[in-house]
């Protein structure tokens, strides 16, 4: 499929990196130790896999062996649709039974996008997971530490499990809801349980 992109229309929804991106309680954090050599400057750093803006792949769950460099573009750069979730703490399966994903990225905008950290965030319900499934999702995204409550893996087990991407700690708050193109880019890891991404929307119209 081809697409045409206009550089200045292109959304960045990536966290920056520095010491206060959010983080999963216990995860590593990002950090950057910065020498100056002969002149130049070169940098350290430190951070888990899924820190930040980041992609889990499907190898993130133990039983999966699809990593991060198995993944195709086209799971990178597809058509998706952005759903208005905000002021709901569970994102149940109304929120998406009268959408087409078929072929598509499924992102989430949340009530939770401008805190990033806080663990009272909104998440996906596992019936709406098994939905968006049933629907043909190709990625699911959301600006959130994770698409699970915190004491649950159950959506992360459902959409790894069916070899579903995930896109966590997005930036959406600029962010309307309708059709776009995601443009993703994950650092090329060999066999990466997940990456750092940079990631933008392009508006379909």
């Amino acid at each position: 499929m081809e697409y045409r992109i206009s550089p200045e229309r292109l959304l960045d929804i990536t966290r920056p990196l520095d010491g206060r991106t959010p983080a999963w309680p216990g995860d590593v954090r990002f950090s950057k130790d910065t020498s100056v050599i002969r002149g130049f400057r070169i940098s350290k750093l430190t951070m888990s896999s899924h820190c930040g803006t980041h992609i889990d792949a499907p190898a993130h769950l133990a039983r999966c062996s699809t990593f991060v460099d198995d993944l195709p573009l086209s799971r990178l750069i597809l058509p998706a649709v952005v759903v208005d979730c905000r002021n709901k703490r569970e994102i149940d399966r109304a929120y998406i039974e009268n959408l087409s994903l078929d072929g598509k990225a499924l992102i989430l905008k949340t009530v939770s996008g401008k805190s990033g950290e806080s663990m009272e965030y909104s998440y996906f319900s596992a019936k709406a997971a098994e939905l968006a499934v049933s629907m043909g999702i190709e990625l699911l995204g959301i600006d959130t530490l994770s698409v699970d409550p915190p004491d649950s893996a159950n959506v992360q087990e459902i959409l790894l499990g069916a070899s579903i991407p995930i896109l966590e700690n997005l930036m959406l708050d600029d962010v309307q809801p309708g059709d776009y193109l995601l443009i993703c880019f994950p650092l090329k890891i060999a066999a990466g349980d997940g990456a750092p991404v940079r990631a933008f929307l392009h508006p379909l119209d």
